[in-house]
Formats: structure tokens, C-alpha cells, sequence
């Protein structure tokens, strides 16, 4: 467990460089965002995801490598289930929400913070961890 705990604080670390500022991640809809991103966590595709999502150019090649490899070495096998444990509504067509992926008794947990346009939809940031409590108190 405890290492556990330090691999969650370094997913943490590395996950919430992720901030699409300067990269907006657009995507023509809600579904297709989450469609593109329950894909990617469910099959644990982390490099994708951080280039999908934004913060692809905040880390180095060497970065996503090792987040890819902490995220295999937690999660050997690809997640079976997808649940929204979160949900904030916030004001102007900003939305929150944090999502739960597991099998088993192995979770991880995702944040997102989106801006709906009406026309598209902006993953503005992106985080995951595997501490419920990092990304739930962000809320």
C-alpha cells in the first residue's frame, strides 16, 4: 500500500501538469470527448491520453514514458468499468467532473475540467490519479 501511495503522489505530479492553456483539446461534442477519453483510460493508452487531453507538450518524451510504465506496473490488466462518481455544473458552460475506472479492486480515478461552447467542447484540464481524495478535492 505504502507504495502505492508513492506512485499515486508521482501520478499526481506528473498528471497535473496537464492543463490544456496553452493546447486546447477540442472535440465536436460531450460524447465524443468522453467516448476518446473513457477509451484511453479503460486501456490505460497513457501517452495518448496526456496528447489527447493537453500537457503532451508540457512533458518530455521521458516523462510520458515513465507515467506510462507507474501506470502499467499499478494496472496490469485494462479496466471493465466507467462510472461519473462527480458532477459540478459551474457558470458560463463550464462543467467538472470526476469518473471512477476500475476491475476489480483496482481504481483509478479521473478529473476533467471542460468548457462547452455550444459548438464544440474544450478539455481545458485533465488530471488522474489513483488517490480518490486528490482529484475529489478539487471540488
Amino acid at each position: 500500500m505504502r507504495f502505492q501511495n508513492l506512485v499515486a503522489g508521482a501520478l499526481l505530479c506528473l498528471a497535473s501538469a496537464v492543463s490544456a492553456q496553452e493546447n486546447e483539446p477540442i472535440f465536436d461534442t460531450y460524447e465524443s470527448m468522453r467516448a476518446e477519453m473513457d477509451r484511453l483510460m479503460v486501456t490505460r493508452d497513457i501517452q495518448t491520453l496526456m496528447l489527447s487531453f493537453g500537457g503532451g507538450d508540457e512533458m518530455t518524451p521521458q516523462q510520458l514514458n515513465q507515467l506510462d510504465v507507474q501506470v502499467e506496473q499499478l494496472y496490469p490488466v485494462d479496466f471493465q468499468n466507467v462510472a461519473v462518481v462527480r458532477k459540478g455544473n459551474l457558470q458560463g458552460g463550464f462543467h467538472q467532473e470526476l469518473l471512477a475506472y476500475w476491475t476489480g479492486t483496482f481504481y483509478i480515478y479521473a478529473y476533467v475540467l471542460y468548457h462547452d461552447r455550444g459548438s464544440d467542447v474544450v478539455s481545458v484540464n485533465f488530471r488522474f490519479n489513483s488517490d480518490f481524495s486528490a482529484l475529489n478535492s478539487l471540488f
